[in-house]
């Protein structure tokens, strides 16, 4: 439809062809996010904050070991709750500001804590069949019951997308020299509870804005996939098998032409 009304080439459905190669299809970008953010001098991390968190690790120009993985849910379960406690009102925590006026309950944070993705060693993916609408309320019952006050509910949820960011840097990342370096990018990167726990748990470590990089936080992801596309029209194999689980990289994408196509190597 897009290709018809536009008459642009589209390329569309990246995920196929890594899982057809044994992966999961996700992450797709950390091949992106090498071509963004590397540094010749020193390992970098990128974290995405979307409905799902999701780290790469990106080592220094010329090295081998780049891969990234889903940490778990970022903005996904705060949505949810925001959404429903407005009845629709409101889309987001705004500046993490609800989040803010509340208290973390501890006892059902530990709880969260013990869901069985985090246990998982990458490479990993996860979605809402694992954090969507029912953990939301398996994870809230507690709270519930205790009568807790619904600022302490989202508080309580922000603190665990924060934690499982923190427990994948903690146990995932590979052995050596730490990153120079955290980029965060986007939605979640304006929630500022959510960045001012990430920021304490992961100190000394910097933690800065993707922006600081020259692509605003919120424009890292549609970036990402424009460089997808543009490796797919190259038949440049743009999957890291370390990320997907795939057995081999591969060219992703469908191609659907336009009224023409790109020129080679354009």
């Amino acid at each position: 439809v897009i290709a018809e009304r536009t008459g642009l080439t589209v390329v569309s459905d990246f995920r196929a062809r890594d899982v057809a190669a044994g992966g999961s299809g996700a992450p797709l970008a950390p091949w992106a996010h090498r071509f963004l953010f590397e540094r010749p001098d020193a390992p970098v991390a990128f974290l995405n904050l979307g409905g799902i968190s999701n780290l790469t690790y990106i080592p220094p120009a010329g090295r081998k070991g780049l891969f990234g993985f889903d940490c778990g849910p970022a903005n996904l379960a705060i949505d949810a709750w925001v959404e429903r406690r407005t009845e629709g009102a409101e889309r987001f925590d705004r500046g993490g500001r609800l989040a803010a006026r509340g208290r973390v309950d501890e006892g059902a944070l530990d709880a969260l804590l013990r869901h069985p993705f985090l246990q998982l060693p990458p490479p990993k993916s996860t979605g809402r069949e694992s954090f969507g609408a029912a953990f939301l309320e398996r994870a809230l019952a507690p709270l519930r019951e205790r009568g807790a006050p619904p600022e302490d509910k989202l508080a309580t949820l922000t603190a665990f997308s924060a934690e499982c960011v923190l427990h994948a840097v903690r146990n995932h990342f590979p052995p050596g020299p730490p990153p120079a370096e955290l980029l965060v990018g986007g939605g979640g990167y304006q929630n500022e509870t959510l960045m001012r726990r990430l920021r304490e748990g992961l100190a000394p470590l910097p933690v800065r804005s993707s922006g600081e990089r020259g692509i605003p936080p919120g424009a890292v992801e549609a970036v990402a996939f424009a460089l997808l596309g543009w490796a797919a029209l190259r038949g440049v194999p743009a999957n890291v098998p370390a990320a997907t689980g795939a057995k081999r990289e591969a060219v992703l994408g469908h191609i659907t032409p336009g009224d023409r196509l790109p020129p080679p190597g354009g």
